[in-house]
């Protein structure tokens, strides 16, 4: 769940606050400053893979620091902030909406804390017209939660609390379809200075961003791992996955392919308890670096990432066998463990991919795999690979991939007659994976698109392409074939130039 830091550093910011403290003077920007260190000093501890954004406004917004997991590029970018002008809330949301899309898309949960002075800002024009102004909710999912840099009795936070208040509850977009999301909440300080602003930050930390620890099982082999991030089940979904990840078989991953997945996590191994130590070590005997043994050992020990751990061990099989692993998380929910390479890190771990007993409809219901027979050489007859990989077919677990798939027919179509070959190959790629998924209605679609554009052909155009658009049209929505996984279209013969012949 990325994060992304709202920073208000209107001239309101920079205003003194009252203290009996003659040694020391602070401002809201400063109160605001040590909130935001404090935030980032638990992620640093709990959440390490966490992405963080630094975005201020005023009457403009600047995304002073891109999503990063470097905190200290925060810290340092925070003591070289300048006051800006007035508070305008609507820039800033637009400037996070373009942000996140740009970034991650409409499918990532982002949760955005808001640290301002308690001031709306509204000026004359007056709350209702500001609140119907702003870009909410978001094309995302999304949290919003607000830490006002204001004492609970000021006037001016009474005043803007309604309007902080529906920005919270207009920003939870409930309707999205991919999860269930919980609304933001306001964390006022209860008093106006270091140690208030402090505690509300770690009150926002407690609540939303706890480590979600699970038990990764094979067998009788057990260890503790983190997700990150943690599991949000869709909403109407029903019980929520369990704590228990259990791996009850493996599989070649070219006949895994891409299940489809609902969400995808990071499997992180949990530190393990120091061992005990060996009672018949010799303490004199000397290691390579000069030290004893012992002291070896304890710095060992005192190193999580030298201590042997079951997930290190999984994940290092699977990637040298090239295997996947199918594992069960109770109540109905499945996923499948995989090495993969984070793309932003670039570097290999272990991925989860939770869905459910369909997610591979190419295997038939997860629950149902049973051990493979002795000198079985059978393949599954559809597998699912990524797009545009070449050869193979389709698997959609997002809109967008279904929606680049069919975009890529169409603007072979617009090509015709030179792509005539390269149409009716994705056309036979697109066809299979459908009857397979059981989405008929999209070869219907399909159709009604080719149809469409055989209908807005320019006048010069060649008769070819009007006759390669209506038979391909036809064919996918031909009844007698409708079904037929093994049935190939093929293009008609023309009798024109360079047309392909198939009779």
């Amino acid at each position: 769940m990325p994060t992304v830091i709202l920073l208000d550093v209107s001239l309101s910011m920079f205003r003194p606050v009252p203290s009996s403290d003659t040694t020391e003077t602070h401002t809201r920007f400063t109160l605001a400053a040590a909130a935001i260190n404090s935030f980032l000093d638990y992620l640093n501890v709990h959440v390490k893979l966490e992405y963080v954004a630094l975005v201020t406004y005023s009457s403009t917004h600047d995304v002073a620091v891109p999503f990063t997991r470097d905190f200290d590029t925060i810290r340092t970018k925070l003591t070289h902030l300048e006051e800006g002008d007035k508070t305008c809330l609507e820039a800033a949301l637009l400037g996070i909406n373009h942000l996140v899309m740009s970034e991650w898309g409409s499918q990532t949960l982002v949760q955005t804390v808001l640290i301002t002075d308690g001031s709306c800002g509204v000026g004359p024009l007056g709350r209702n017209l500001v609140i119907q102004a702003l870009p909410l909710p978001p094309p995302y999912p999304s949290r919003v939660h607000i830490i006002p840099i204001a004492s609970p009795n000021e006037p001016s936070l009474q005043h803007a609390m309604p309007l902080y208040q529906k920005v919270v509850e207009l920003s939870t977009n409930t309707n999205h379809p991919t999860m269930a999301i919980t609304r933001g909440v306001i964390y006022c300080p209860d008093q106006l200075n270091v140690p208030g602003v402090v505690t509300a930050a770690s009150r926002l930390c407690e609540q939303q961003y706890q480590e979600t620890w699970s038990t990764l099982r094979c067998g009788q082999l057990e260890a503790k791992v983190q997700l990150f991030p943690p599991i949000i089940p869709p909403a109407d979904s029903g019980a929520p996955p369990s704590r228990t990840i259990h791996v009850i078989g493996f599989i070649p991953l070219q006949d895994l392919g891409t299940p489809i997945s609902i969400s995808r996590h990071l499997v992180l191994p949990q530190a393990q308890p120091a061992a005990p130590r060996d009672n018949y070590a010799d303490p004199k005997t000397p290691t390579k670096e000069g030290s004893s043994s012992s002291e070896g050992a304890e710095e060992d020990a005192a190193d999580p990432s030298k201590q042997p751990h079951f997930c290190v061990l999984l994940h290092g099989a699977l990637k040298v066998e090239s295997m996947g692993a199918i594992v069960s998380l109770g109540n109905g929910w499945f996923g499948s463990l995989l090495a993969r390479c984070e793309a932003r890190a670039r570097r290999s771990c272990l991925q989860l991919a939770l869905g459910t007993a369909d997610a591979a409809p190419w295997l038939g219901p997860l629950p149902q795999l049973g051990p493979a027979g002795n000198g079985a050489t059978e393949t599954f007859p559809v597998r699912a690979t990524r797009s545009y990989s070449g050869g193979g077919g389709a698997a959609w677990s997002r809109p967008h991939a279904l929606l680049a798939d069919v975009q890529k027919v169409l603007r072979h179509a617009r090509k015709l007659p030179d792509k005539t070959p390269h149409l009716y190959k994705e056309l036979n790629r697109l066809r299979r994976a459908a009857i397979s998924l059981g989405f008929s209605e999209l070869l219907t679609c399909v159709g009604a698109a080719l149809e469409r554009e055989c209908a807005s052909l320019p006048p010069g155009a060649s008769q070819e392409c009007s006759i390669q658009l209506a038979h391909a049209a036809n064919a996918l929505r031909d009844p007698r074939t409708a079904l037929d996984i093994k049935h190939t279209l093929t293009p008609p013969g023309t009798g024109f130039s360079g047309a392909p012949s198939t009779h």
